[in-house]
């Protein structure tokens, strides 16, 4: 190869890479501020909390999705909007259904 095709090269690992790294560490930066809201805002044991998956999505962009040891079946939704944490959706439950953690 030469140099003009290994400068391409790089250059074009470099346009997809610096999206993914965004993409990704926006997810673990929010998923650490659920976290933290959910246990010093919430008063929710860590240990009540079985996942916190971040998600990229339509609409918000950025969100989490959070499943608790006691409602194992419902999953709950958060994102990040001028920021505070704000619950975003639950699954849906039948009707009368008690949430726990909305």
């Amino acid at each position: 190869m030469n140099k003009k095709m290994m400068i391409i090269a790089f250059l074009v690992l470099i346009l997809i890479a610096v999206p993914v790294i965004y993409v990704q560490g926006t997810l673990l930066s929010l998923e650490n501020q659920v976290r933290q809201y959910l246990i010093t805002e919430k008063n929710i044991d860590e240990k009540t909390i079985v996942s916190l998956d971040g998600r990229f999505g339509k609409l918000p962009f950025f969100g989490v999705e959070v499943i608790f040891a006691d409602e194992p079946d419902v999953r709950y939704f958060y994102t990040e909007i001028d920021g505070k944490i704000v619950p975003v959706h639950v699954t849906l439950k039948p009707k009368g259904y008690n949430y726990k953690h909305k």
